[in-house]
């Protein structure tokens, strides 16, 4: 099983890639990457606060596990905010990473924005060192 650093580490990964491949001729490989990236940072996050991730086919059921960890923590009222935002990024999913529909430089571009703040957000959330520490929950790092 991954541990909150692992994804985190993902997370990290996956916003390189998009970043590096940002630009119109590549737009549906950055928006697939920056997805990758929330994903990863929404499992960092999960792992880290309650030492479980979102396991369901739904994209719905990532942003309500996401709402669910965050109940009780300083994170909460922001959380309702962010898990409507990781819906709207999972709902590109399709179009980024398949070949079923084009997807625009403009729409990559706000996949990008979308991702970028998610990811802003996940590193306020997760332990500023991120990485030595690989528990997996927030009570083995108090």
């Amino acid at each position: 099983m991954s541990t909150w650093v692992d994804r985190l580490r993902d997370a990290r990964g996956f916003w390189d890639v998009a970043q590096a491949a940002h630009d119109p001729a590549h737009a549906p490989q950055a928006a697939a990457n920056a997805i990758l990236a929330v994903i990863a940072a929404n499992d960092a996050i999960c792992l880290y606060l309650a030492g479980r991730q979102p396991h369901g086919r739904s994209h719905t059921e990532a942003a309500q596990v996401l709402r669910e960890v965050c109940r009780g923590t300083p994170w909460e009222q922001a959380a309702g905010q962010r898990a409507q935002q990781l819906l709207e990024v999972l709902r590109q999913k399709n179009a980024a990473q398949y070949q079923g529909r084009d997807l625009s430089p403009a729409q990559a571009a706000k996949i990008m924005r979308q991702a970028e703040r998610f990811l802003t957000w996940a590193q306020e959330v997760l332990p500023a060192r991120g990485g030595e520490e690989a528990s997996g929950s927030s009570e083995d790092q108090a």
